[in-house]
């Protein structure tokens, strides 16, 4: 294709501002831009918006280096969950996203107080996201309120405690 001067009716390469002929400005050729849509990922709910068509968002549990753990209502269980949403450059490494599925297979076998239940890992709008038990085991984890007074030993102290339950967990489960 190629861009004809109005005055001197001369043809000019497209990428040409002006005749090469007369000198003339040259109207640029209309050129259609093509964009494409792309999901991006989340990165923040707010209260009463509903996540993957299902989890109407409560409130924000906290946050921390993987992303922001979210209270949500499971509208089609009605059952309260925790809704993990993994920041957008993690959700982009495929071997974390790996591990947290292998994580997931053994979470799923551990059942103790001290152990937050993993559901499901899932991906929407370009973001993954585990949702997980709600209620008192998660009460009990540093998400809760009762750790804000504590003591930088208490604190050591009731990791410490909440560790060794794990373990202990994984031990009697596995040997």
């Amino acid at each position: 294709m190629s861009n004809k001067c109005p005055k001197c009716n001369h043809e000019n390469p497209d990428d040409t501002l002006f005749c090469g002929k007369c000198g003339t400005q040259l109207q640029a050729p209309e050129k259609i831009e093509v964009t494409e849509t792309i999901e991006a990922p989340k990165e923040e709910l707010t209260t009463g918006s509903t996540f993957a068509g299902r989890y109407q968002i409560i409130e924000e549990l906290g946050k921390g280096g993987m992303g922001k753990v979210y209270k949500a209502n499971d509208t089609e269980i009605k059952e309260k969950v925790a809704l993990k949403l993994i920041k957008p450059e993690i959700s982009a490494d495929k071997k974390t996203i790996e591990r947290f599925q292998n994580e997931l297979k053994f979470a799923r076998k551990i059942s103790h107080r001290n152990v937050c239940r993993m559901y499901d890992l899932n991906k929407e709008e370009g973001s993954y996201y585990i949702t997980m038990e709600y209620g008192m085991i998660l009460g009990n984890c540093s998400l809760g309120n009762q750790h804000k007074n504590l003591k930088p030993l208490d604190d050591i102290y009731s990791v410490l405690q909440s560790g060794a339950s794990h373990f202990q967990a994984r031990r009697n489960k596995y040997g």
